[in-house]
Parts: C-alpha cells; sequence; structure tokens
C-alpha cells in the first residue's frame, strides 16, 4: 500500500476492509461497512494520537469488532519532538522488520507505516480491551515485575550481542547522533525540575547534579560500553497491560514500542523498577527481580551472564534514567494533577534508587 491515512479523518471503511484482508482479520466477501471513533486518554498527547475504532460490517461478524490506530501528532511542533529521535519510524520498524520473528506478547498489528517526507505515521494494533492497565502512580507489585521480566526477557535473549548485525540501522543508545538529538531536552529543563520540586532534591544528588550535567555524554556512552541488544526502551506501566488472570488473557502484555533501540537491556528494568514501583516494594525485592532476570536469560540459551555484571549494568542504568524523570518534571506541563503527580513519584522514586544503589558514584 503505497498511501496510508495520517490522521483520523483521512480513515475509509475501503482501507480498513484492506488492512484487516491484508493481515487476514477479515475473511471472504465481508467488508467494513461503517466505523466510528474515540479518543484514548484525552486522545492527543505529548507526542501523537491513539484512537478506539469501532467497526461495523453489516450483517456478518467476520472481523474485529475495535481496533487502536496510532497516528502522528497533528502539530508539526510535537510531532518534530518526536522525529528527532525516530520515535515513529522506530515503531514502525518494529512491527515490520522485528516482530514477526518474535513470540513475545505484543499486540498484534495489522498495518504500520512511516511516511519520512511528511514525518507521519499510522499503527494500526489489536484492541487489548480486555486487560488491564498498569498502575504507574499507585505502583506494581514484586509479582506484577516478574510477569514483565518474564514478558521483556525473550526480546533481550534473541538478540543477545547481536542487535546491531540483525538491524545494522537500528537506533543505538550510545551513537553521537542519538546523544545529540537526546540531551538537549535534560540540559534545558534540569534548573526548572530543581526549582519546581526542590523538596526531592537532597544534598547528595544537588552536590553531584553539577558533574551528572556535565558527564551526561558519557552517561550515554557508558550504558553502550556493556552487553547490547534489541530493547523496549519504555517499560513503564502506561504501557503494560494486565491479564489479571481473567481466562484466556497472558499475564502482561507491552504496549507502545516507539523506543525500540539497541543498548544496555537493563534499561528495561530500570526504567520499571524506578518509576513504576514504590520506593518500599522496589527495595523490598529488587535484588530478587535482578537475580529471576539472570536466570530467565539462561533458559533462554544466554550463558556466560553473572549476576554481578547484571548488577553493574543495572546501576548505570539507574542513574541514566535519572535525567529522564528530571527532564519530565522540569519540562512538561504539570499544571493538572495527574500530571504533576507523575512528576513527583518519577522523581521519588528514580532519586531514590539511584542514591540506594550509589549510583553518583558512577558519573566521570
Amino acid at each position: 500500500m503505497n498511501s496510508f491515512p495520517q490522521a483520523p479523518d483521512d480513515i475509509s471503511c475501503e482501507w480498513l476492509t484492506t488492512i484487516l484482508r491484508g493481515s487476514n482479520a477479515l475473511t471472504g466477501a465481508c467488508n467494513v461497512e461503517d466505523f466510528s471513533f474515540t479518543y484514548i486518554g484525552g486522545g492527543v498527547g505529548l507526542l501523537g494520537m491513539v484512537l478506539r475504532v469501532f467497526l461495523d460490517y453489516g450483517e456478518d461478524r467476520a472481523g474485529p469488532a475495535s481496533l487502536v490506530i496510532k497516528f502522528a501528532h497533528d502539530q508539526p511542533e510535537n510531532r518534530q519532538i518526536a522525529n528527532n529521535t525516530g520515535l515513529y519510524e522506530r515503531e514502525v520498524t518494529f512491527f515490520n522488520a522485528i516482530a514477526p520473528d518474535l513470540t513475545i506478547a505484543m499486540p498484534k498489528c495489522h498495518f504500520a507505516a512511516y511516511d519520512e517526507k511528511s514525518g507521519g505515521n499510522v499503527v494500526v494494533l489489536e484492541d487489548l480491551c480486555d486487560y488491564a492497565l498498569g498502575d504507574q502512580i499507585g505502583g506494581i507489585s514484586a509479582d506484577q515485575a516478574v510477569m514483565v521480566i518474564d514478558s521483556v526477557t525473550p526480546l533481550h535473549a534473541k538478540f543477545w550481542n547481536r542487535g546491531e548485525t540483525a538491524f545494522p540501522n537500528m537506533v543505538r543508545i550510545d551513537s553521537d547522533d542519538f546523544i545529540y538529538r537526546s540531551t538537549p531536552g535534560f540540559l534545558g529543563s534540569w534548573e526548572s525540575a530543581v526549582e519546581r520540586f526542590p523538596e526531592f532534591f537532597p544534598e547528595p544528588l544537588m552536590d553531584a547534579l553539577p558533574r551528572y550535567v556535565d558527564g551526561l555524554n558519557n552517561i550515554y556512552k557508558d550504558m553502550g560500553n556493556r552487553t547490547l541488544t534489541v530493547i523496549h526502551g519504555d517499560v513503564r506501566m502506561d504501557n503494560a497491560l494486565f491479564g489479571d488472570g481473567k481466562p484466556g488473557l497472558l499475564p502482561v502484555v507491552l504496549i507502545d514500542w516507539q523506543n525500540v533501540m539497541i543498548s544496555n537491556p537493563l534499561y528495561d528494568l530500570a526504567w520499571m523498577t524506578a518509576t513504576s514501583m514504590t520506593v518500599e516494594t522496589r527495595r523490598d525485592c529488587e535484588q530478587d527481580l535482578l537475580s529471576h532476570y539472570v536466570a530467565c536469560l539462561k533458559n533462554y540459551g544466554v550463558e556466560g551472564y553473572t549476576l554481578s555484571q547484571c548488577e553493574q549494568d543495572y546501576n548505570i542504568a539507574l542513574l541514566f534514567i535519572l535525567h529522564f524523570t528530571i527532564l519530565i518534571a522540569g519540562a512538561f506541563d504539570i499544571s493538572e494533577e495527574k500530571g504533576r503527580t507523575l512528576a513527583e513519584t518519577g522523581l521519588q522514586r528514580s532519586i531514590a534508587a539511584a542514591l540506594d544503589r550509589n549510583c553518583l558514584a558512577l558519573i566521570r
């Protein structure tokens, strides 16, 4: 398909029929006769639009009742933020080039395309409406964290130390281009985060911040100077759907694959523990989670990866994650209660994790 809709108003019954037939989700002579849609999560977020599309096949029931469709942001400024680090293109690449060979839990993709000229995209996904969204603010339990590790480890293991060989054009976390595109947001917002939330910046962190800011490029390099693989890149609980033991549902499904990249694999675990678990829960189960991860890798055929190395990879990942939570606190809109709470919990949890494990000592 050479062209595709790049906005909700461009969707047509003919296009929906074509892509569903192309993904074998619609059989026979049945067509999409009509459709309607609503926006998910307010519809227009910082970097894109997500909608739930309800399908009508007339008298037939030959296809899915609903779909989730993701579009690039309709505002050029916001769209450019995402395209600066290739978020739209990366998700399309994941579903078209990587996902077909994976057996991990993820939504079925019916169609994904990216337009380099406009920077627009569309991703048409299975609607997992029976699942429950993870609780980013309240925090997940140790058992839920184990489910997430079990879900993401097969991806890490499959491309262990060979991500670049399999996908030579994929974003690598320590590449000069990625660092150049990624760091300005933090460098322009960290002082604002301190002004907004001074109560979350203890003295040891304040003393280390100038060195952290000056050494951020080195932290990116340190993330790449170790075992590398393909990672999800955004394992927050806003991107995890839990089956909650319902018949026929998987324990957890990870969504939103825009940040897929080649990186230190503990990035995924650190993003989860340092933002989506309460400080108390993380402290209670952190070491067990790392041990479980190492055991899972071994079960998938990864040899020679020790718990000691895992801990080192995890600690540098925690140090790395810190600049994202500071960026969110300093640059994002906190005028609404949810936005402010997300910023506060992210800061509190990630700072506590970095201090608990003496990660500031890794700054060079």
